[in-house]
């Protein structure tokens, strides 16, 4: 599913932000592909970590007490008994299985609930009524806010964020539950019980998410009206890097001014660019791409529709086979 949706808007021009602040420009599909990337890496983490879960056989202390008045190699009973569970023995157990392969996948369900919430709270963003650069649609009975007719509240991508505020803190007790005295005691035996919560709230977040998703919708005319608010500022990256590529001697410097000189004026800053003395030896010196890349910062987003549509054959390929 996110991965169509990063295909469908690999070539969607949104504006990037860092700080909160408008940034360079991305398209909307390269912002999702790193959401593929990151939860594709987990998948295979995940996968990896379940292989490596051991269980055991091996009596009250581990040293196969029982085992020996009635096998010649209890090793090997052992890993029979576990083979039906789809698990392989460990090296060394006491009355429990050491607790690091579990903590560790835990670990990892822990980092896939961060990564759910981290789309959802950006989606949660996008769709503030002043942003409004994503939606979820709608059915037409239903209702967005109990006392306020006209909202459509993100629920969905809410309540992701509030389950991964439940699952995060319990890997503090995983951690908490690696030390057992001895060969065993049962400080853990209580707490170790609720590891199963984690992973149901993780599998319900996962729906949740993938319903949301499913109805997203993006709103192109404000992503374009969005785009257009600084009126040209994103350009000035682009501009101080050619200028200090030709040998200008403070190029950040000079493009800050310029960035001023068209706030005072309340032009654009390409206007201020093209009217400034200085810059005429300079525009002259630059490539055709660079000039283009001034002049439709729309241009400016370097290979983020290539890098989308990239990522999203490479996980679906992985993801598939």
């Amino acid at each position: 599913m996110l991965i169509r949706i990063v295909r469908r808007e690999a070539e969607t021009v949104q504006v990037g932000r860092t700080h909160g602040q408008h940034a360079v420009p991305i398209t909307f599909g390269f912002a999702l592909a790193g959401y593929v990337s990151r939860l594709g890496t987990s998948i295979e983490e995940l996968e990896a970590r379940a292989i490596t879960m051991t269980g055991k056989f091996s009596g009250a202390v581990g040293a196969y007490n029982a085992s020996t008045l009635f096998f010649k190699n209890p090793e090997s009973f052992e890993a029979e008994v576990l083979v039906e569970l789809g698990l392989t023995p460990a090296e060394h157990s006491t009355q429990i299985a050491p607790p690091e392969p579990l903590a560790r996948l835990l670990c990892e369900v822990t980092i896939v609930m961060g990564i759910l919430a981290n789309l959802a709270d950006d989606m949660r963003h996008l769709q503030r009524t002043e942003i409004g650069e994503v939606g979820e649609m709608f059915a037409s009975n239903q209702v967005g806010s109990s006392t306020m007719p006209h909202k459509r509240n993100p629920i969905n991508f809410e309540n992701v964020k509030s389950m991964w505020k439940v699952v995060m803190p319990r890997l503090i007790t995983v951690f908490m539950d690696q030390i057992s005295e001895h060969q065993r005691d049962l400080t853990n035996s209580a707490s170790a019980r609720t590891y199963g919560e984690m992973i149901g709230y993780t599998v319900v977040t996962i729906k949740r998410l993938e319903g949301a998703m499913r109805k997203l919708s993006v709103d192109r005319s404000n992503l374009r009206r969005n785009f257009a608010l600084q009126k040209g500022m994103i350009i000035a990256e682009p501009l101080y890097i050619i200028l200090a590529s030709l040998g200008h001697p403070d190029a950040h410097e000079k493009v800050r001014l310029l960035t001023l000189e068209a706030e005072r004026r309340q032009q654009a800053l390409e206007e201020v660019i093209k009217n400034d003395p200085d810059m005429k030896n300079y525009l002259k010196k630059m490539t055709r791409t660079q000039r283009a890349a001034l002049g439709s910062s729309e241009l400016y987003t370097g290979i983020a529709a290539k890098k989308a549509k990239a990522i999203a054959d490479r996980w679906e390929k992985k993801l598939n086979t």
